[in-house]
């Protein structure tokens, strides 16, 4: 899956000029153009430059009482914990 990002056009041919383009969407005014992007061609804002690992929790305990076992693809140990589910404790 991909998706269209409209960028300065120095931009698209200094970094994204492997991508294809929308046909007809450079606007001289602007100077901007449509880039197709396809899936996994850029990281989630914030993360450029840095790699995901995988962390293992063991016994998070969820709002029930019930203890769990997760791994959790994050950069960093704080963002991991961010992407527990809502309904789990996890105490550093």
């Amino acid at each position: 899956m991909s998706h269209i990002e409209k960028m300065l056009y120095k931009r698209y041919k200094q970094h994204f000029a492997d991508c294809k383009t929308v046909p007809g969407s450079y606007n001289e005014i602007t100077k901007t153009i449509d880039v197709i992007l396809p899936e996994g061609r850029m990281k989630p804002s914030g993360v450029r430059g840095q790699s995901y690992k995988y962390m293992h929790f063991d016994g998070v305990e969820s709002l029930t009482g019930r203890k769990v076992n997760m791994t959790i693809k994050a950069t960093c140990l704080e963002n991991a914990i961010k992407r527990l589910p809502k309904d789990c404790i996890w105490e550093l």
